[in-house]
């Protein structure tokens, strides 16, 4: 029992390890990166239902050897998508609707199909509504750059 004891304690303290030095490499690297952005646009979508909005945001690199990973937006974190044509990574971004139409009912059968209510992320960087901040691989290590202008665009 002291064993399985210790081996819980143990565990605590790597896990809370590694959570704080995972929290400390959320820094925008400011040296030079191994890439240039081209260009980096979003525009904003509407889907089918009024529930359904959101922006699709695009980047494109001058370097295909640096993999970029995810994009943090106007307080999301999404993944990126490389598409080969052309070469760019896209991210699409829903932005939930904070009206819910929820079935309230004293027996919690009758709720069922309610949707979840969407949490605020926090993301670990302080951007502005035209700035983005991607994570990227190079040489096996995670680093981030700050895109200081995403340029708004029309889906047309």
């Amino acid at each position: 029992m002291k064993t399985l004891k210790t081996a819980h304690i143990g565990i605590a303290v790597i896990g809370l390890l590694l959570f704080f030095s995972c929290s400390s490499t959320a820094k925008i690297s400011e040296n030079n990166p191994p890439f240039k952005v081209l260009k980096a646009t979003y525009s904003n979508w509407k889907g089918s239902k009024p529930s359904e909005n959101g922006f699709l945001i695009t980047i494109k690199t001058n370097n295909s050897a640096v993999v970029l990973d995810t994009v943090f937006f106007r307080n999301t974190i999404t993944p990126l998508i490389f598409n080969k044509e052309p070469e760019t990574y896209s991210a699409t971004i829903v932005v939930p609707n904070s009206k819910l139409d929820l079935q309230l009912d004293i027996n919690s059968k009758n709720e069922f199909g309610n949707q979840v209510p969407h949490t605020s992320t926090k993301i670990p960087f302080d951007l502005k509504e035209n700035e983005a901040v991607v994570s990227y691989l190079y040489k096996g290590k995670n680093y981030f750059h700050k895109i200081s202008n995403v340029i708004k665009v029309s889906l047309n």
